[in-house]
């Protein structure tokens, strides 16, 4: 499968809030407490303007858009945020979520990172292993009662990486 990794565009950020908001409550039953939240920086990232320190990278084959990831800067200018990281369902197993993700890694290397951080929850457990295998690790855990439907707990985990 062909596909290409880019910065996005002017409204693509509606994309990204959109998937968001349709793969979490289907494939995970989350409410709109999590999914309004991810809305929230999608939106707010393209209303602030770029700077050299972020960027909201978008996959693209044949002029859909397939998946995203966004660095962020933190209140350390030595750490960068991994956010927002999705495919689409049809288009994992691909190499894209890879491509995804080392694009972020290249970008957050010549913003000046040493380190990436990111949040990520337990029932994602496919993507907590592929973290770990690039070379992330857990440090610090917290439990949610608000993002499931019917209330079930999980746990928010935080995981981080040295990029030097």
């Amino acid at each position: 499968m062909n596909y290409k990794i880019r910065p996005y565009q002017q409204g693509e950020e509606q994309y990204v809030a959109d998937l968001h908001k349709r793969l979490y409550s289907e494939e995970y039953s989350w409410n709109t407490s999590f999914t309004d939240y991810a809305v929230k920086i999608a939106s707010d990232f393209a209303l602030k303007g770029k700077n050299n320190k972020e960027e909201l990278f978008v996959a693209e084959t044949d002029g859909i858009l397939i998946g995203c990831i966004m660095l962020c800067q933190t209140d350390d200018p030595t750490i960068g945020q991994l956010r927002l990281f999705a495919v689409e369902k049809a288009y994992r197993r691909y190499g894209v979520g890879t491509a995804l993700i080392n694009a972020l890694i290249e970008k957050a290397k010549s913003a000046g990172y040493t380190k990436l951080i990111l949040w990520t929850a337990s029932p994602l457990t496919a993507a907590i292993h592929h973290y770990e295998k690039l070379g992330f690790h857990i440090t610090e855990s917290l439990e949610n009662h608000t993002w499931s439907m019917d209330g079930t707990p999980l746990d928010e985990i935080k995981m981080e990486m040295d990029i030097k």
